[in-house]
């Protein structure tokens, strides 16, 4: 890693998504993913001091972490189709797959970003997440569709609410 200040540190990001509902296990890759986003939120508890004419902020304290992961993926499949849909996917011998709509409250599983850029560092990214959907699905359209799901991630022991990995390109 390039010590800053440096361009060798800058990023153009690119990778592969996928995703597991048994723990880990077995990975199912979500085909092409256009947005990825993690974003952390601190809900925070101010205390201000008292003893002069104008209140001061004399301490402030995290009370809450979290994150949220979005996610725009843009193969149509019957696995990312039922994240948006919150259902179970079945399959018959003709190899047509059904979806029962808002079967479940959310679809929860391991998500993974493995970095593929050639411009900057790549990361990897691994973490518990419980996706439910914050999009619509139209399949009328003259535009490409994706399917936009967004999820709370689930703290672990292991992996706290994500765990980055960043690799040097040294």
């Amino acid at each position: 890693m390039a010590v800053s200040p440096s361009t060798d540190n800058y990023q153009v990001g690119k990778g592969v998504v996928s995703f597991s509902t048994d723990d880990g296990a077995n990975f199912r890759d979500v085909g092409n993913v256009s947005i990825f986003e993690w974003t952390p939120t601190v809900d925070k508890l101010d205390h201000f001091s008292s003893r002069e004419g104008v209140k001061v902020k004399d301490k402030s304290i995290a009370i809450t972490t979290a994150a949220t992961l979005k996610m725009t993926m843009d193969e149509i499949t019957a696995d990312n189709l039922a994240m948006l849909a919150l259902g179970e996917v079945d399959s018959d011998t003709d190899g047509d797959h059904t979806i029962t709509s808002m079967s479940s409250s959310s679809v929860e599983g391991i998500i993974k970003f493995e970095g593929a850029n050639d411009v900057g560092l790549q990361i990897d990214f691994i973490g518990k997440v419980s996706f439910v959907p914050s999009g619509s699905f139209n399949p009328i359209s003259d535009e490409w569709n994706t399917i936009e799901v967004t999820g709370e991630m689930v703290f672990t022991d292991a992996d706290g609410l994500g765990l980055w990995t960043v690799h040097d390109g040294a």
